[in-house]
């Protein structure tokens, strides 16, 4: 029995056998050609979007050498401008000036556009007014006339004036107060005069002073004859020089104010660093504020007033009862030594 079904088993094991490697065989087939499929898909688009990419740029390429972008037209005329920084009393040369091209909507007025406007008397050169930096116009206003020298009216600001105040070695900061620096003007005046008696001598009262501050951020224009434009004797000088004037540029109102403190006191000057702007508000000092101390207070002496007498006296009227009654002395009148009424 047991060979007859072993006999019977035989040929379906073998079968199984065959059938299990053929569905083996048939996926690693299938498997095989998913991944070349998959390959051979992702080389094709690779190629498809490189080939796109540069077809744009040169596409983009040729657009840029087939239509260049057109540059504006601007229409301009030569402008005799600065070659170099011209200071005020410098003369305006050929070697410090140059022609340069100006959009003609951009010209400025009173420029000159030939060497031959400018320079008409080549031998008596103008000067310049004003600072002139590199690379600006010269225009008319801001240099002289042919052979002309600068003057100090032409370094005053709009609506500004030019004051001069008298100083010594010591309020003119020993000479070293230069055109162009900026000061403070400090007044010190008297309050307080010294009591003398009508003999002569002195009561003992000293005299008070006080200095205030006048004037703040002020600009120094000249010292005696010196300006920025350099001095008349000789333009080049430089150094410090003890000067017996100060030229400041002011207000109306500062000028009235400085007019009024020459009679009033006296002026000192006190320099400031070239580039401090502040500005404070500074009291008045007082002699008693150098030590700190305060002023004796005043002694003031009050006269007693006098004192009234009195006195008690019985009167008898109309009706005849007596009654005390108080009878007051009159205060003596006083002599008004001031002329006044008492």
């Amino acid at each position: 029995m047991s060979q007859i079904i072993e006999t019977i088993l035989c040929p379906c094991r073998e079968w199984s056998k065959i059938t299990g490697m053929l569905v083996r065989r048939s996926t690693i087939i299938t498997l095989g050609a998913s991944a070349a499929f998959g390959v051979l898909a992702i080389i094709m688009a690779r190629g498809f979007i490189d080939g796109a990419v540069n077809t744009q740029n040169a596409q983009l390429r040729a657009n840029m050498t087939v239509a260049p972008i057109p540059k504006p037209k601007v229409r301009t005329v030569p402008v005799i401008v600065a070659d170099m920084q011209l200071m005020p009393g410098e003369p305006v040369t050929t070697q410090s000036v140059t022609l340069v091209q100006f959009p003609i909507s951009s010209v400025p007025e009173g420029s000159f556009g030939a060497y031959e406007e400018l320079f008409t008397e080549p031998e008596n050169p103008a000067v310049a007014l004003t600072q002139i930096v590199r690379g600006e116009p010269i225009l008319a206003f801001k240099i002289s006339e042919p052979g002309g020298r600068a003057s100090l009216s032409a370094a005053l600001a709009d609506n500004m004036r030019a004051v001069s105040i008298r100083v010594d070695d010591v309020s003119g900061v020993a000479g070293f107060v230069r055109p162009e620096d900026r000061v403070d003007v400090v007044l010190t005046r008297e309050i307080e005069p010294k009591t003398i008696s009508r003999y002569g001598k002195s009561t003992g009262n000293e005299p008070v002073f006080v200095a205030e501050l006048l004037l703040q951020d002020v600009k120094v224009l000249a010292a005696d004859q010196t300006s920025h434009t350099g001095s008349i004797t000789n333009p080049n000088s430089d150094g410090p020089k003890l000067a017996k004037t100060i030229t400041l540029e002011v207000s109306p109102v500062q000028a009235q104010k400085l007019a009024l403190a020459k009679f009033v006191g006296t002026m000192s000057l006190a320099l400031r660093a070239p580039r401090s702007t502040e500005r404070i508000n500074a009291k008045a000092l007082r002699t008693a504020d150098l030590t700190g101390s305060q002023p004796a207070p005043r002694q003031t002496i009050r006269r007693k007033a006098p004192v009234s007498q009195t006195a008690k006296v019985v009167v008898v009227r109309d009706d005849g009862q007596p009654r005390l009654v108080n009878v007051y002395r009159d205060r003596p009148k006083q002599q008004n030594l001031a002329g006044g009424a008492p």
